[in-house]
């Protein structure tokens, strides 16, 4: 009798502890490459999930190889955000909104400016082949052309997909883009996209579980240098033509400062270009300023 007590303890513990795990709020890198084609990374994508809700931030390509790879049906996704309206970000939009459309959930689209244009006219090109889709499952364009709401996003904006809580920022990028904070039940996961410095971030971020950021100026094996330029007034020249305002991305030590002044727990770096990350002196340059944990994403890794 005590043996089957105890499996029936046992039973209810598993039960339990599989409810609470699917009750947290995770993020999985579904692809962490950059706009140069790479056979081991897809583009920018990252999943947010916290039970039966699931928010989609970017949509670069591969995101649907990685998806299917999880087993996740996009048909039943609660969001798609944008960070920015750069192609290897956007770039798999049309294939994943037309999927979520021939499902049966109503979803949520959103992003900074021009998200609004880019569905409405994603829509009218492709409503009759929605039309003839919808049709397989009896049904018709009218049952599902209300499923889904669109939003342009301005940065300071605060609101909820089911029970996630979702903050935006703007950051400087080269066209307008925005950042993400999501938060339940204690646990936070920052988004960036891609990014220059802003110090306003540090704060957007503040003590969050996971920040995800652009891996700009990371060091590649066999990278080679540049070389210096003969005099002084070569390299003022350059430092002018070079400034702030012509500038994507960040570089370690900027993202890495943006980490510390936040305090979050893990920094996440994501969306590298092709080739091999030297992890040695990409952490010396990092831990110049950020001293706790430091991811290197990779496609699919799951961050709990």
């Amino acid at each position: 009798m005590n043996k089957y007590i105890l499996i029936f303890i046992s039973i209810i513990f598993t039960a339990s502890f599989l409810n609470a795990n699917s009750a947290n709020l995770k993020a999985t890198i579904i692809g962490s490459g950059s706009p140069m084609y790479n056979p081991n990374r897809a583009g920018p994508s990252v999943l947010i999930t916290q039970g039966n809700t699931s928010i989609l931030v970017d949509m670069g390509n591969g995101t649907q190889a990685n998806i299917n790879k999880l087993k996740f049906n996009i048909r039943n996704v609660s969001a798609l955000f944008f960070t920015h309206h750069h192609l290897d970000h956007n770039e798999e939009f049309v294939p994943l909104f037309i999927r979520s459309i021939l499902g049966r959930k109503n979803f949520t689209i959103a992003g900074p400016p021009n998200t609004n244009k880019m569905v409405s006219s994603t829509f009218e090109l492709y409503k009759e082949d929605i039309s003839y889709r919808l049709s397989k499952s009896r049904r018709n364009l009218q049952d599902r052309q209300n499923s889904f709401v669109s939003k342009e996003l301005k940065g300071g904006e605060s609101f909820n997909i089911n029970n996630i809580k979702v903050s935006t920022q703007k950051v400087p990028h080269s066209i307008y883009a925005i950042a993400y904070r999501f938060e339940y039940n204690n646990q936070s996961i920052v988004v960036t996209g891609d990014l220059t410095y802003t110090k306003d971030l540090s704060s957007f971020a503040r003590k969050a579980n996971y920040l995800i950021i652009d891996s700009g100026g990371m060091t590649m094996q066999n990278q080679s240098r540049k070389k210096r330029p003969s005099n002084t007034n070569k390299l003022n020249k350059r430092k002018q033509g070079k400034s702030a305002k012509n500038r994507a991305h960040l570089n370690l030590s900027e993202s890495s400062l943006i980490a510390k002044n936040a305090q979050v727990k893990n920094l996440v770096y994501t969306h590298f270009r092709s080739g091999e990350i030297n992890k040695e002196k990409s952490l010396n340059e990092i831990r110049k300023n950020y001293k706790e944990n430091v991811i290197f994403a990779q496609d699919l890794m799951q961050l709990n």
